[in-house]
């Protein structure tokens, strides 16, 4: 985004653009509720397919049952520029806790997000537990609350409450399953409602560590998405991931790196009508 004068042409060319983002992504407290891109790198190489996927420390923001599946102590952190615009840039962290000294069968997680253009803040903190019920059954909930502020306008906020699920069909074959803003929740004094978002997905690990997935996601104030991704290793320490996805339509890309308790992980997305998301992130395991 340039800098100076805000008069100059192009810098009024792009703040409609920049406006229209806040006002999209301000419909939801959730990445799964988003009609763009995850902020995570992972997530966003995967284009969002992670609904049966046992994910890193942000895997909650796409399904509350998934920290159950990972183990001991993971604090992630990530940094997005979506579709070029500097001003758009994210900061998110998730911290994730599995076999707790008081639950050995639980995990307790959490999530932030800020982003902050010019005249607008949009913060998002997402708490939740999940639990392994039976050998192959997780599930899992979290609260999450997302504020708004905009020069000249009242603070607005807004609580959502969500839920999911994964089951193990068979060795290696995934059912996920979760819903964001089961409560129904407005933002703030406006009534705005929030959507309710429901992801379903399958996805399969073969024996030598490679995996496909394809998520659903239906969104009953707008259009149906399908997001389908591969991550696959090409040696011990380096991971590629790539995915695609529907209604915008996307594809993406990305890398981890590391197979010890420090990893990294570079990403990018192309939209097909707004452009380019790139992200990078750090995953530390205790």
């Amino acid at each position: 985004m340039p800098t100076g004068n805000p008069q100059t042409p192009v810098t009024m060319r792009k703040t409609p653009v920049i406006l229209a983002l806040c006002c999209c992504m301000s419909a939801s407290p959730l990445y799964a509720s988003f009609e763009f891109t995850p902020s995570d790198p992972r997530g966003l190489a995967m284009a969002g397919a992670m609904a049966a996927v046992d994910g890193d420390a942000f895997g909650m923001l796409y399904n509350p049952a998934s920290p159950s599946l990972s183990k001991g102590i993971s604090i992630d952190a990530a940094y997005a520029v979506p579709y070029g615009e500097k001003q758009l840039a994210t900061t998110a962290v998730a911290a994730s806790w599995a076999s707790l000294p008081f639950d050995h069968d639980g995990t307790l997680s959490s999530a932030g997000e800020r982003f902050a253009p010019n005249g607008y803040q949009e913060r998002t903190v997402s708490i939740g537990y999940s639990r392994t019920l039976a050998s192959s059954i997780h599930a899992g909930i979290s609260i999450s609350r997302m504020s708004l502020r905009i020069d000249g306008f009242p603070d607005r906020a807004a609580t959502g409450v969500n839920a999911g699920l994964v089951a193990e069909l068979r060795p290696g074959l995934m059912l996920g399953i979760s819903s964001f803003n089961l409560n129904s929740p407005t933002i703030g004094a406006s009534k705005i409602p929030v959507p309710r978002t429901t992801l379903a997905g399958l996805s399969y690990r073969f024996e030598n560590g490679n995996l496909l997935t394809t998520d659903v996601q239906g969104n009953p104030d707008g259009p149906g998405r399908i997001l389908t991704a591969g991550e696959f290793r090409l040696m011990p320490s380096i991971v590629v991931m790539m995915g695609a996805g529907t209604n915008p339509s996307v594809i993406s890309a990305g890398a981890r790196f590391g197979n010890g308790p420090v990893r990294a992980t570079g990403a990018v997305s192309r939209n097909i009508d707004l452009g380019t998301t790139a992200a990078f992130g750090l995953e530390f395991k205790l």
